[in-house]
């Protein structure tokens, strides 16, 4: 490929408006340019943008709906918008839109070849980053290089911003990882790439915080000078809400600050304590970002919204979150580093150069949409912590993981079983082994490496998922009672999964235990009440059991969550002749 194959190279971007968020366009400006790109092309991607907040903390929140072709790239309806003036709310939605459509249209594109390391060639990145990306042990990279070499996955040319050049990235390696952590859109490429960089680091020391449950020094709200900050902190704690601000730089070299925030009149009756955080080049802006999302998650404290959980936990009562609330010291807002520029580019480098001082490396793909053409990008940091998804793998865990998804299970097996030569037998290798096998419906050999697994010693966050494919691959093979006794197994454990009832539930049908059917798949529907399978297997076990009538109305709920049901519509049919 040429010098630039990833089709990023950062220019000079002045700032043209500096405001709660600097931008190289000024947010009204943004809302009628993003307007025009979605309009213009021709597909039904932007429904509408909405503001809903009620107005009880006069900060706005907006939303963007998804079009149908959104939200079949996207697979979600609707993005939030946040800031503390109204254009930079909506501005926000928009972008986010944008961000979210280009990004999954990206990721879904089929132009990624798939390649082993070896194939990827000489530009591929350094093994060293993969290894780093889930924190395997620095002694062991041999071993572990061997086993990511035989794995076949998709390749993406990536920007390596602190060495200033294109490298083969493993996209496939690291999307398993980081999913939708490190896209961004923005008015032009550098503002995107400094918005996702921002994100990656914000959600790293979020994790970091939270694994290790770290004491972190507050932020007097005194000593915050810049007024659009100050102005955020009198509106919540005019409304009558506690805020707790927190230093969660951890010594990264960007700036980062957390906000707690709940409504003691209102909490735990109609609102929840929201815990949020943001990252910018200056400490105020940082605070102002964490600020507006938690405006944006809080749902005004007082309307009974429940908000998702993304990178910081949610604490169902203040005790819990003692850590946070208990300050290690205090300081002032702008003891915090700053790193702003008065170009977007300077801020990147800075950014980049802060990273690499701490051994980070910062890498950048283009998923600009090829006809919305807002400028976005997905950014990687290898070895940045997003969530639970780093910890308790390694190379040989992911690679294995990777494998027992490729595409052609044939392939997958092959690749497995390449794997346990190299690497020597694991509990998690023979697991994911298993998989394969039942892909390839070869039940048999499925349940040998799955009982060579269990007796591997799994950890028993991983053995009731074993025991689950057990009971599938028993159940496939007709030794039904054998099949329940390892199901019965797969539910004793904690948090178990609806497939568990599933799969009981079918065994106990196969055994004429028809009201032992009906009460396991009464737990499937418990834990995923919108699944019509389970409502089906009611009606057919209701059926069974002469309760006709009752039956057919379990047959028209499944068919009313799911019409595609033909084995529910057949069945209905016959009842109702009967009837």
């Amino acid at each position: 490929m040429g010098e630039n194959a990833s089709r990023l190279k950062l220019e000079a971007a002045p700032k043209a408006y500096e405001g709660e968020q600097d931008k190289a366009r000024a947010p009204e400006e943004t809302v009628a340019w993003v307007r025009e790109r979605f309009a213009s092309m021709g597909h039904d991607v932007l429904r509408q943008v909405m503001r809903i907040d009620t107005g009880r903390l006069g900060i706005p929140v907006y939303i963007s709906i998804c079009g149908d072709e959104a939200k079949g790239v996207i697979g979600t309806q609707k993005q939030m918008g946040k800031g503390a003036a109204p254009a930079q709310a909506e501005a926000s939605a928009l972008m986010e839109l944008a961000e979210r459509f280009s990004f999954f249209s990206f990721i879904k594109s089929d132009g990624f070849p798939w390649l082993t390391a070896p194939e990827a060639g000489p530009q591929a990145m350094d093994f060293a980053q993969a290894a780093k990306a889930v924190h395997h042990p620095p002694e062991d990279l041999a071993r572990a290089k061997a086993v990511f070499d035989l794995l076949p996955q998709r390749w993406a040319w990536a920007r390596n911003l602190g060495a200033g050049r294109d490298e083969r990235l493993p996209l496939s390696w690291f999307y398993a990882i980081n999913e939708y952590n490190g896209p961004a859109a923005g008015n032009c490429l550098e503002e995107a790439v400094l918005q996702s960089l921002c994100e990656v680091v914000e959600r790293h020391v979020s994790a970091v915080v939270t694994l290790e449950k770290r004491p972190t020094p507050a932020i007097d709200p005194d000593s915050v000078t810049d007024p659009v900050a100050a102005g955020l902190i009198a509106k919540f704690m005019g409304a009558g809400i506690k805020v707790y601000l927190k230093d969660f730089t951890c010594d990264m070299g960007i700036p980062s600050v957390a906000a707690l925030c709940y409504d003691p009149s209102t909490f735990p009756a109609s609102s929840e304590i929201v815990y949020a955080a943001g990252t910018a080049t200056s400490p105020a802006m940082a605070l102002v970002r964490a600020l507006t999302e938690v405006a944006q998650l809080a749902g005004e404290f007082n309307t009974h919204t429940s908000y998702k959980v993304s990178a910081l936990p949610k604490f169902a009562q203040l005790e819990d979150a003692s850590y946070v609330t208990e300050a290690a010291g205090t300081v002032a807002l702008d003891s915090l580093p700053n790193l702003s520029a008065p170009d977007f580019r300077d801020e990147v480098m800075n950014c980049v150069g802060a990273l690499e001082d701490r051994g980070y490396s910062v890498y950048c793909l283009n998923a600009t949409h090829p006809e919305l053409q807002v400028p976005a990008v997905y950014t990687i940091v290898p070895g940045a912590h997003f969530a639970y998804r780093t910890t308790g793998t390694d190379v040989v865990f992911h690679a294995a993981k990777a494998a027992s998804q490729l595409p052609d299970p044939l392939q997958a097996l092959a690749v497995l079983n390449q794997m346990l030569e190299e690497a020597g037998q694991t509990y998690y290798l023979e697991f994911f082994r298993g998989l394969a096998l039942m892909a390839l419906e070869r039940p048999g050999e499925a349940l040998a490496s799955l009982d060579a697994a269990l007796g591997l010693n799994p950890p028993s966050s991983d053995e009731a998922s074993i025991h689950t494919h057990r009971g599938a691959a028993l159940k496939d093979l007709g030794r039904y009672d054998e099949a329940k006794t390892a199901l019965g197994r797969a539910a004793s454990f904690r948090d178990p999964h609806s497939e568990v009832f599933n799969l009981l539930g079918f065994c106990h049908y196969m055994l004429k235990e028809h009201e032992m059917a009906i009460e396991a798949f009464g737990r499937a529907i418990e834990l995923e009440p919108g699944l019509a399978i389970n409502y089906a297997n009611i009606g057919s076990n209701l059926r069974e059991l002469g309760q006709f009538k009752e039956a057919c109305q379990m047959y028209e709920h499944a068919l009313e969550l799911d019409p595609g049901l033909g084995f529910a519509r057949d069945n209905l049919e016959k009842l109702r002749q009967k009837l």
